[in-house]
């Protein structure tokens, strides 16, 4: 059986490896990358978002100490390093800087666990692989002003924000059907421009008591289960933000594409897992959150809020005022990072990361209160969404003159995940 000779590298004689010993040797570390994923989630619940390998590994798989843990993961590292100089095939050496960036958050998470602080920004490149720029409160206090400008009432521009947005809240009660409706359009539109296996799917439930506002958990087989949150009351405009981010054609189709073409057809299995702390993350969530701006036009989003959900919700109002403010709010999403990172530092407590969100990001005290909690729980995790949704667009747009292009390049990189410093522009 071919094998990789890490002592011959040490040696200085290295050689590339025959190509099929490139991929031996290759799979061999997904193995080994796999089965050190499933042993750190041993010590967080939260940190395997998904996997489909094999079941023994699972099965197999036993709390080790988190010192036993990092001897594992120095070993491996010797050889993914090593490894570098043995590999010739192109798409092979794109498959070793994917595996050894996954690596090297693996470490990094050790190191979190065993108390290492990092700051925010520290965080970022090293969970991430994401360089932060900084943030500009002078930019951010002109959007407060653009958002001022257009909002009616008197009062806070919190409060007028919140009861301007009111109006807009759906029903509980009418929740289901507003998102059926949404995530039937949002499949309709996406298998206009993608090929999905016949027996895709994923269920829908509804929860409480979560951190977050929805979460897709994918359990292979093109299958996922999505789950949504009800503590807090959605707007109308977030149900077709979720249903593509978390459906069509975010995080479910990104799952059944590595799946089908990864997984399946290349026996690639390092993508048949998913550690959330890791530089995946950033493709995964910047492209659910640009997903909904490449099935629908803003026009053609607050057209169809306006024939089809807006009634089924029961609910009237100036739509297209709504969306015109909601464009502002969204860039409100970098001060958000800029609060988890003074939270993340220690630059503030919870108490006031929650009135920054209500003053600087014009949230009621409830949801603030949720935000928060994710903040603390999640760290630099957030910078995924913002700072993730326009490297995805900028990477999809800069060689896309057209929508087919853009769908092409899209489904490319869901198909091929690069990291962040793969999608440079």
């Amino acid at each position: 059986m071919p094998h990789f000779d890490t002592e011959q590298v040490e040696q200085g004689c290295a050689k590339f490896l025959p190509f099929e010993a490139q991929q031996q040797a290759l799979n061999q570390f997904a193995e080994r990358y796999i089965k050190l994923v499933l042993a750190v989630g041993q010590h967080d619940c939260y940190y395997v978002d998904a996997y489909y390998g094999p079941e023994e590994w699972q099965k197999e798989t036993y709390w080790q100490p988190l010192a036993d843990l990092q001897s594992q993961y120095l070993q491996g590292s010797e050889l993914i390093e090593a490894m570098a100089v043995r590999l010739s095939e192109p798409e092979l050496v794109e498959r070793h800087q994917f595996l050894q960036t996954q690596w090297l958050s693996i470490g990094a998470y050790l190191a979190l666990l065993q108390g290492k602080e990092y700051s925010f920004n520290e965080e970022a490149v090293a969970l991430y692989d994401c360089h932060l720029t900084p943030y500009s409160l002078l930019e951010h206090q002109q959007v407060l002003a653009d958002i001022e400008a257009l909002l009616p009432g008197e009062g806070s521009l919190t409060n007028r924000y919140n009861q301007f947005k009111s109006q807009f809240i759906v029903p509980k009660d009418k929740a289901a059907e507003v998102f059926t409706a949404s995530v039937d359009i949002a499949r309709k539109l996406t298998s206009m421009h993608m090929h999905l296996p016949e027996n895709e799917s994923f269920e829908i439930e509804y929860v409480n008591d979560k951190v977050w506002t929805a979460y897709n958990w994918y359990k292979g087989d093109s299958h996922s289960l999505i789950q949504l949150n009800q503590d807090q009351p959605l707007g109308i405009e977030r149900y077709l933000e979720l249903a593509s981010h978390e459906g069509y054609p975010g995080h479910h189709v990104f799952n059944v594409l590595q799946e089908q073409k990864l997984v399946k057809a290349k026996q690639w299995l390092e993508y048949a897992i998913y550690p959330l702390y890791s530089p995946i993350s950033y493709l995964s969530e910047g492209s659910a959150n640009y997903a909904l701006s490449l099935i629908m036009s803003d026009d053609e989003v607050v057209d169809f809020e306006r024939d089809v959900l807006m009634p089924l919700a029961g609910l009237e109002g100036d739509l297209a005022l709504f969306h015109q403010i909601l464009k502002l709010v969204k860039k409100l999403g970098y001060y958000e990072n800029y609060v988890s990172q003074c939270l993340t530092d220690k630059l503030v407590d919870a108490e006031m990361a929650q009135k920054m969100l209500i003053d600087g990001a014009l949230y009621p005290q409830s949801r603030a209160k949720q935000r928060v909690q994710f903040f603390e729980r999640n760290r630099s995790y957030v910078i995924n969404y913002s700072v993730g949704e326009d490297a995805v667009a900028a990477w999809v747009e800069a060689k896309a003159e057209t929508t087919v292009e853009k769908w092409t390049r899209f489904e490319s990189i869901l198909s091929r995940p690069l990291n962040a410093s793969d999608m440079l522009v």
